[in-house]
């Protein structure tokens, strides 16, 4: 891979980063009562595909242009001072056009939703600012599939990941991290997940907090899904697998209100499958 092909690789924001595993690492729960809530939003345009080779043929150029917009929103509950609720509804609006012909796939649209998800995670250690818990999360099969286009806003599948998480609170800096393992149904592959990070608050008033995310989704090749039309488009294939790095970057307004600017990139050769485009992910979140 050339050395201008290395750099865009590292600046390149994934389709992920507004997606299913947005809200990971989470291993601290709600005080009873408590809740957090957010809606974010991120645009992106592509017209190629990352395919998990490390020469030159790493890029698999498309034959149409893609606009991928994401609208989602995320809330957290705590349930006691040991359980707590979330949630993620993903509301996906893709496009394409300039259609190179002869294809399978003709321009169109598609408006609908993602795959819904909902979690319970229950705390079982917290003691000296270490944090241990148990969670399990549920995707639901509610995203559309346009033959015509090959358009998809998500797994035609239910997903089910129980995972380990694992925190450690300081005054200087927080980390958390988190394993898992994702059974999906109706013929996909099933995956391995595995992510960590590490955040800072900066200022004297500790308004900004800057947060280091890397994030691993491995699919295995157990999957017998037909992705149809959709392997023209790259949107939510049987075998997808990333390895990314994010930056988030919030600032609290007030005590209640927090701003987030996120940025990542797809790291050759893990990720395959995974559309890619310059963009950045918005956010804005509320607390009570």
């Amino acid at each position: 891979m050339g050395k201008n092909k290395i750099t865009l690789c590292i600046l390149l924001i994934i389709n992920i980063l507004m997606s299913e595993k947005s809200f990971s690492q989470q291993a601290w729960t709600k005080e009873k009562g408590k809740f957090y809530a957010q809606v974010g939003g991120s645009y992106l345009t592509y017209n190629q595909l990352l395919n998990g080779e490390t020469s030159t043929k790493s890029w698999t150029k498309l034959n149409a242009d893609f606009t991928d917009m994401t609208v989602q929103a995320y809330g957290e509950y705590g349930v006691t001072n040991r359980i707590m609720l979330s949630a993620q509804l993903p509301f996906r609006l893709l496009s394409s056009k300039n259609v190179i012909q002869p294809s399978t796939i003709s321009e169109g649209s598609l408006t609908a939703l993602g795959n819904i998800q909902a979690a319970v995670t229950g705390n079982f250690y917290n003691k000296d600012g270490v944090v241990i818990s148990g969670k399990v999360n549920i995707g639901l099969p509610t995203a559309k599939f346009d033959v015509k286009s090959g358009l998809r806003s998500g797994f035609d599948a239910t997903s089910v990941e129980p995972s380990i998480l694992v925190g450690y609170g300081h005054a200087k800096f927080f980390a958390s991290g988190e394993v898992g393992y994702i059974l999906r149904n109706n013929n996909y592959s099933n995956r391995t997940h595995v992510a960590a990070q590490i955040g800072k608050f900066f200022g004297k008033n500790k308004k900004l907090m800057g947060i280091l995310n890397i994030e691993l989704m491995k699919s295995g090749s157990d999957g017998t899904y037909n992705d149809g039309t959709s392997a023209k488009t790259g949107l939510y294939l049987d075998e997808q697998s990333y390895l990314s790095p994010t930056l988030k970057l919030g600032y609290k307004a007030n005590q209640k209100v927090t701003l987030w600017l996120s940025a990542g990139g797809g790291l050759a050769p893990i990720t395959k499958n995974i559309a890619a485009s310059p963009g950045l992910s918005f956010a804005v979140s509320y607390q009570n």
